[in-house]
């Protein structure tokens, strides 16, 4: 069993002779004693003295002094005998029912500051067995809650009988609109929003909020200096709209020199080009609506940029529904296609698939079903360049869509986890980290078994780890709050991808909706 002494260094360099608060914990295997001020702090409890060189003397040739000597009223105690020039000459630690006085003790006079600062970082929660870790998170609970004028006016605010019955009166309404919007990328960004704001730190909160807003705001300014973008709609529209009928018609006999079936190809060809002016027609009939949306889409720049970018990802997934719709039918005539093709190829075999066990057995067939199977193979072997080109087209036009929606969906919440509070004080050069610790051996003591080491962070050169997807998920869970499993959980452009090379029906439009479908 080994004994640790944390010590602040600002005890050491006052160089006075005062009582020491702090906590004592004893574990298997050690003995802590971390001794954090000479006031009462909250948290903390008396757990020793400094005393002068010649008191400690004194004590130890005459431990009848009981006056002076708190070690034997005390269960738990730790001295230290400190002399004029504020070396650290004796250490005397007691604890109740273990003898530690030959046992091996580690003085480790951390710097104050240094840790001061490194507990205002976001510690995570499962990174108990380190040590400087855990007296940084002691050094945080001891600290007195300082509240600022903002913060006790909305803690004011939110406790008030005016708030509770606005609240109250306004919740039907939210139920309505959480019905209505509740597959739309608003409703989904505020609830990652809320679980955002709720599991960071007051200051956190603050500058984050004070980054999203001001980028808004920024947003919101250019768009009142440079017009309503939604004037140019309609003339990004037709165009994107005229690339796709090109595209289609030059689908027209034989492209890239794929031989199609012609008759199945004019099919396809009036079905889509149908299709493609009932988008048209729709964007026409929309086009006021979507040019006034532009409207509260800048004005949620006072809300910050990560609404913007929510409402602009549900403008565009209703500007594309029928791109989504075109994906549909040409993903279930490739799905019907491959699975015929996939069940035929076992015919082939002389296999069948056992829907009951779930798995593929060996089975006899007859001439008639060989030969009927066959003729259904070669048929769907000469029809699948077609369905094929007409599916490649528009999973194509379905993966840029996800794209641009999935791009906006990682940039609003790259604004949510960014630790802008450790980047402020990164910059006031505030910042410390446990990897950019300075150890320094001061001596040891042979006599006492006392080995005296000093610790000091500096400045970090990287404050963006800070705030990790894996530690911003704890805190989600640790305040009853879920939502942020949606970052783990959304399907990544790779996996959509992939997703749409083996033709699987990919019914969600926005990417905020996958990680609620794969948990249903």
């Amino acid at each position: 069993m080994n004994v640790k002494i944390y010590l602040s260094s600002k005890l050491v360099e006052h160089c006075s002779f005062c009582q020491l608060f702090g906590v004592i914990e004893v574990q298997r295997d050690e003995i802590r004693f971390a001794v954090l001020d000479c006031k009462l702090l909250p948290g903390t409890y008396l757990i020793g003295e400094i005393c002068s060189e010649s008191d400690y003397r004194r004590l130890q040739a005459d431990p009848t002094d009981c006056n002076r000597d708190i070690l034997l009223q005390e269960e738990n105690f730790l001295r230290l005998a400190i002399s004029d020039r504020g070396r650290i000459k004796h250490v005397t630690t007691k604890v109740k029912g273990v003898t530690i006085e030959t046992l091996n003790k580690v003085m480790i006079v951390f710097d104050d500051k240094g840790f001061s600062n490194l507990s205002e970082n976001q510690l995570q929660l499962d990174e108990d067995g380190n040590d400087l870790l855990h007296l940084a998170r002691l050094i945080k609970s001891s600290k007195p809650q300082r509240n600022s004028a903002l913060q006790d006016l909305l803690g004011y605010a939110a406790g008030s009988q005016l708030m509770s019955t606005v609240a109250f009166t306004l919740r039907p309404l939210l139920v309505i609109l959480r019905i209505i919007f509740k597959k739309t990328a608003l409703f989904y960004h505020f609830s990652e929003w809320t679980a955002s704001i709720r599991s960071r730190s007051f200051d956190g909160a603050k500058w984050a909020l004070l980054f999203d807003i001001g980028f808004g705001v920024a947003i919101l300014s250019l768009v009142l200096c440079f017009g309503n973008p939604g004037i140019h709609f309609m003339e990004y529209a037709e165009m994107i709209v005229n690339h796709l009928r090109d595209l289609l018609k030059t689908l027209r006999g034989s492209p890239i020199g794929l031989k199609l079936n012609a008759p199945l190809n004019d099919f396809f060809l009036s079905c889509f080009l149908y299709h493609v002016d009932l988008w048209w027609t729709f964007l026409i009939i929309v086009s006021p609506a979507i040019r006034f949306l532009f409207i509260p889409l800048s004005v949620l720049g006072l809300l910050g940029l990560s609404f913007q970018l929510a409402m602009l990802s549900d403008l565009i997934i209703l500007i594309s529904l029928h791109a989504h719709c075109f994906y549909i039918y040409a993903a279930v005539l490739y799905r019907i296609e491959i699975g015929g093709i996939r069940a035929l190829c076992r015919i082939v075999l002389g296999k069948k698939k056992n829907v009951l066990r779930d798995r593929v057995e060996s089975h006899e067939y007859m001439n008639r079903q060989l030969f009927l199977a066959t003729l259904t193979f070669a048929v769907l072997i000469f029809l699948l360049p077609t369905i094929l080109v007409y599916y490649v087209v528009f999973a194509t036009l379905r993966f840029a869509i996800y794209c641009m929606s999935y791009t906006l969906m990682t940039i609003r919440r790259t604004i949510l986890q960014f630790p802008f509070d450790a980047m402020i004080r990164w910059l006031r050069g505030m910042y410390t980290d446990v990897e950019s610790l300075e150890i320094y051996n001061i001596g040891s003591y042979a006599n006492e078994n006392i080995t005296v080491i000093y610790i000091a962070p500096r400045v970090s050169r990287c404050f963006w780890k800070d705030q990790s997807l894996q530690r911003r998920k704890q805190n989600a869970k640790s305040a009853g709050d879920g939502q942020l499993d949606s970052v783990r959980s959304t399907i990544s452009i790779g996996r959509f991808f992939v997703s749409l090379i083996r033709g699987e029906m990919v019914a969600f439009i926005q990417p905020d909706e996958s990680h609620y479908r794969r948990d249903v």
